[in-house]
């Protein structure tokens, strides 16, 4: 039988402000549990981390989906570590990803896609604690297709001596005009000392209510920031068309730098407080600091990129197929696909099953370059895995979802 989907077109702005209603939820977003090589239960390691103000989850175990942890107070979002050469963190996942000997980045961020998730590039960049298999450089990152979301720019357990600060490759990839967000982690097993691993890195997440649905969206869109003891107290962002005005405080930082392309400073200033004008230049992003002694005990506090023009694309501009994000997934009622086109064209939405065999037409029209999002209702669907499938022009993609 047919099932007759409902949907609605939106025409919508992609926006950097941080503002409004809401606050900032403590989220963790790298840590080991006994289903992997953690020393920590799921369930006390949640405890562990909520006695510490976290009120967010993810859990990353090597190549283990940990989805069913209830702690009152705490949203865990299920989530695995996906460990092969390079290790990548896929995020709201609904099934197991196990990688082969062969299993690339590029296959890890279509495989998270085609669920609905986010993807995270793990401790990347060289130091002395990284292994030198998990290194990637930026063009590579900048090769990638359709992400990833988030690179991992602190990562506690490979920064156990908190002196090496490198995020070049991050401003490299971003002067490249390939949008992805930063993220501090601890990645906690632990390993060599607790003291020196756990609640050390961490991603305050701006939102209005706490929902699975509201984090994921907070987090495609690039509105949290990443901290390892640094606080934002206020962070606006006014956008005048020709410039943008940036103000921020912190409650302890007492140096503030504003990051630019080709990873120059363009403005220091020695305070809690500061004001840019973005104007000259295709983004700036900032570091709040709090000067240990020699740099020894430095924490940090780092802002998502906020672009002149804001980009529509979220994850690689040279793709011809717009971005596709379909969520909640799972689900077992209205659905949303969100679409971020960067070029007019030709969209077609169908609803397949897992065999190619057509079910139902969501979208057939021209749309221009702009953000669309479709609703439709999945509810009258038989449980179980669908495909959604998206022609753009004479591209084609698909991505899986499940009615629950």
């Amino acid at each position: 039988m047919k099932t007759k989907l409902f949907f609605v077109l939106i025409f919508t702005t992609f926006q950097l402000l941080v503002n409004g209603q809401g606050r900032y939820y403590k989220a963790q977003m790298h840590c080991h549990t006994t289903n992997s090589d953690g020393g920590y239960s799921p369930v006390d390691l949640v405890n562990k981390y909520k006695d510490k103000g976290y009120e967010i989850m993810f859990i990353t175990d090597h190549n283990f989906l940990t989805d069913s942890v209830y702690v009152p107070g705490v949203l865990c979002i299920p989530s695995e570590e996906i460990t092969f050469k390079r290790h990548m963190n896929g995020f709201f996942l609904s099934k197991n990803i196990m990688p082969d000997e062969n299993f690339t980045c590029q296959q890890a961020i279509d495989s998270v896609i085609a669920q609905g998730g986010l993807i995270q590039l793990n401790h990347y960049f060289p130091g002395p604690f990284t292994d030198d298999n998990w290194e990637v450089g930026a063009p590579e990152i900048i090769s990638f297709q359709n992400g990833p979301h988030m690179l991992e720019i602190w990562n506690t357990g490979t920064e156990t001596v908190q002196t090496h600060d490198d995020k070049s490759i991050w401003d490299a990839v971003l002067t490249a005009g390939k949008v992805v967000w930063g993220s501090a982690t601890d990645d906690f097993h632990p390993s060599v000392s607790e003291a020196l691993e756990f609640n050390k890195g961490w991603n305050m997440i701006w939102l209005d209510t706490l929902t699975k649905e509201a984090v994921y969206n907070a987090l495609l869109n690039g509105k949290f920031y990443a901290s390892t003891g640094v606080e934002i107290t206020e962070y606006q962002v006014n956008d005048y068309g020709t410039y943008k005005s940036i103000n921020i405080s912190s409650s302890n930082a007492n140096k503030i730098k504003f990051w630019g392309p080709g990873h120059q400073v363009l403005q220091e200033v020695n305070g809690s407080s500061a004001s840019f004008i973005l104007q000259s230049h295709s983004y700036v992003r900032i570091e709040l600091i709090n000067e240990g002694i020699l740099g020894m005990s430095n924490t940090y506090a780092w802002t998502q990129p906020v672009f002149l023009n804001n980009p529509l694309h979220m994850a690689d501009n040279k793709n011809d197929i717009p971005y596709i994000q379909l969520y909640p997934n799972p689900n077992y009622g209205m659905a949303t696909i969100d679409i971020k086109s960067r070029q007019a064209g030709n969209l077609k939405l169908d609803i397949l099953t897992l065999e190619g065999k057509f079910i139902t037409n969501v979208a057939n029209e021209y749309i221009d370059k702009n953000n669309y999002q479709f609703l439709f209702d999945i509810s009258p669907m038989p449980s179980g895995f669908y495909l959604l499938k998206v022609e753009f022009n004479d591209v084609s993609k698909t991505l899986i979802f499940e009615k629950i």
